[in-house]
């Protein structure tokens, strides 16, 4: 595993965890998110939880590693657009008042049209030996729909990692400082988006129930503020809202343990139905083969003896 930018461990092993550091950003965000975020965290330390680990995953470009060092207030992942994006899973832990917060930043899951093996196996590494509050499934407010190859990863998730990753999952729109469109109001926009996500992964998964809690997220240096300094979208202060949701979605049940003997051969999604392979080329091969090579035979045997019938 890695801390911060440093290490060079390939994406399907876990390395030991080093231990966490002082949040020095802390200090430095306004007095206001500081104070939201600190009366958070105590909510699990009222319970004699002194520590919550959370792991953002999704597609690559939706915001997973700026939105990790905005929460930190440190540049801890690289999330320039002109940077290639981690290829190992990228641990950063922080203490403050007696509690420690762990971050997990993850590969993107898709390359080209296709489920990324490499990030699923990427996110088993972060997950072996490790129990995980909450999961923030990352991704764009702006993009106007989910297609094939979001309902994929979905899947892919709950075939890999268990349907339960899903029940510990915080939908996480970013770039949500956008205008919307058709002139819709912006509260009814968001519901209409996050509505239709949450439908998507619940029809996909089959998990009607699905609770699907969702934060708004907002990275980029022209972010609204408020009297006090704080970051806010739709005049909420949005970092000490995913924290309070990280919270009360840590505080239900003990959290998600992985078993990495379940994952078997279905870490590369696009393995599905390759069984079939062999079986079907056997058939092409010895039944329709011959089949299509009589009948053209036979086609040609009757055109020629309709030509010699004209003659």
């Amino acid at each position: 595993m890695e801390e911060d930018e440093q290490g060079e461990a390939p994406a399907a092993q876990a390395q030991p965890v080093l231990g966490p550091k002082e949040w020095v950003g802390l200090a430095s965000m306004p007095a206001a998110t500081q104070q939201a975020l600190l009366n958070a965290l105590g909510k699990l330390r009222g319970r004699n939880v002194n520590e919550m680990t959370v792991i953002f995953i999704g597609k690559q470009g939706v915001g997973k590693s700026s939105t990790v060092n905005t929460l930190l207030n440190e540049r801890v992942a690289p999330s320039s657009p002109f940077q290639p994006e981690n290829v190992r899973p990228l641990l950063a832990g922080r203490m403050a008042a007696g509690f420690t917060l762990n971050v997990l930043d993850t590969p993107g899951l898709l390359e080209g049209d296709s489920v990324s093996a490499r990030g699923l196996m990427a996110l088993r590494a972060a997950l072996n030996g490790r129990k995980v509050d909450a999961f923030v499934f990352t991704d764009r407010l702006d993009t106007w729909r989910v297609d094939n190859a979001d309902r994929a990863i979905f899947t892919a998730l709950a075939e890999n990692f268990g349907a339960e990753l899903w029940e510990r999952t915080i939908l996480g729109f970013s770039h949500a400082q956008t205008t919307p469109t058709d002139g819709k109001p912006y509260e009814q926009f968001v519901a209409a988006r996050v509505e239709q996500y949450r439908a998507a992964v619940r029809s996909t998964l089959g998990m009607k129930n699905l609770a699907l809690p969702y934060v708004l997220i907002e990275n980029g240096s022209r972010c609204k503020t408020n009297g006090d300094g704080e970051k806010v979208v739709n005049d909420k202060p949005w970092v000490a809202d995913m924290v309070s949701t990280m919270v009360d979605v840590a505080s239900v049940g003990e959290g998600y343990e992985y078993d990495h003997s379940k994952a078997g051969k279905k870490l590369d999604p696009n393995n599905k139905h390759k069984i079939w392979i062999l079986p079907l080329f056997l058939i092409q091969v010895f039944v329709l083969r011959p089949l299509l090579i009589g009948q053209i035979k036979r086609d040609v045997k009757k055109a020629e003896s309709k030509a010699k019938g004209k003659k």
